[in-house]
């Protein structure tokens, strides 16, 4: 009997191994069959690595679908596009869904929240992939609108807009059907970019820059803004972590441009001293790891950092890889 426990205790272990080990991450890099940037895969370990488009422009950005079978990416010329098959991607064909950047899945996995302009500025769109000849939907109202994210219920989007005169986050409510769906956050003068929602959606962080392009991260919750960076060198890009006691963000001090983590307070700040270079994107991948991209001018790199051991390791490496995204 303590046999068939300890076979069943073993198997399960070996299978959730297995399973932690396969989940993707879609990428971009030039070590393929052209000199540009193409879509890749690989497992998170770093291994099998695959390339899934083959096209004659910079790819940048993937995106994966809620069910991990799509991607979607922007090119440098400004197209975005789909790749409708991970697993069996068409390296002779990628659909081109509409002129724009940024793009990302919204939740039922057929519709696309991506930039692009409207009359000349630049704006926030959707799209249904899964309907033919379908137009894209304006969700702003304009106003150089950007840096999009999506509630966790689906039911908001924060973004950085003009508003009287300076870049504010603003608040639309795609539920809302009237003239007022869009409010705005911030409450400073400063520009403010970069949003992102707390897992329960009750909280917003996000950088304001001021004159000097110098960034402080501030969180934004029942009604009051506090900023949580004060001391450090100009910070960006926050991101709360998947349980939201935390927020990595980046610290951008002369050349050198860091990965730090604090608590929602502004509290045990941290440099987690990840190895390449210079971080460029991030992404948490659970509560004790973020996959990011580093390098220098000539050559880019993907790591993992463990905030528990401190541990980073490189799982693609040589020439130029970066933006990689994890499919959780």
């Amino acid at each position: 009997m303590h046999n068939i426990k300890l076979i069943v205790i073993l198997f399960l272990i070996t299978f959730s191994t297995a399973f932690s080990q396969n989940k993707k991450i879609a990428y971009c890099s030039n070590q393929g069959t052209s000199e540009f940037l193409q879509v890749f895969i690989m497992n998170e370990d770093g291994s099998d690595k695959k390339q899934l488009t083959n096209i004659e422009e910079n790819c940048m950005r993937p995106k994966f679908s809620p069910d991990g079978k799509q991607i979607t990416f922007y090119t440098d010329k400004g197209f975005v596009y789909l790749i409708r098959d991970v697993d069996n991607p068409n390296l002779d064909y990628t659909f081109m869904v509409w002129n724009g950047m940024y793009p990302t899945f919204m939740p039922d996995g057929s519709e696309i929240m991506f930039n692009s302009e409207y009359e000349d500025i630049l704006s926030v769109f959707v799209i249904d992939t899964a309907q033919f000849g379908a137009q894209p939907q304006l969700i702003t109202d304009g106003s150089y609108s950007n840096m999009q994210v999506l509630s966790p219920d689906a039911s908001r989007i924060a973004f950085s807009s003009f508003y009287d005169g300076s870049k504010s986050i603003m608040i639309a409510d795609l539920n809302d059907e009237s003239n007022d769906y869009i409010s705005k956050i911030s409450m400073n003068n400063d520009a403010n970019l970069e949003p992102d929602f707390s897992p329960d959606g009750k909280q917003l962080v996000y950088a304001s820059f001021d004159n000097n392009l110098s960034g402080t991260v501030r969180i934004y919750k029942d009604g009051v803004e506090t900023p949580l960076t004060k001391g450090l060198p100009s910070s960006n890009v926050p991101r709360f972590s998947p349980d939201g006691k935390e927020i990595a963000f980046v610290v951008i001090n002369n050349n050198d441009v860091e990965l730090y983590v604090m608590d929602t307070e502004g509290n045990n700040r941290r440099n987690l001293n990840v190895r390449g270079g210079n971080v460029g994107t991030f992404q948490w991948m659970d509560n004790d790891r973020i996959i990011y991209d580093a390098g220098t001018d000539s050559r880019i790199s993907i790591g993992i950092i463990n905030l528990d051991t401190g541990n980073s390791e490189i799982i693609a490496e040589g020439g130029f890889n970066l933006h990689p995204s994890y499919i959780k």
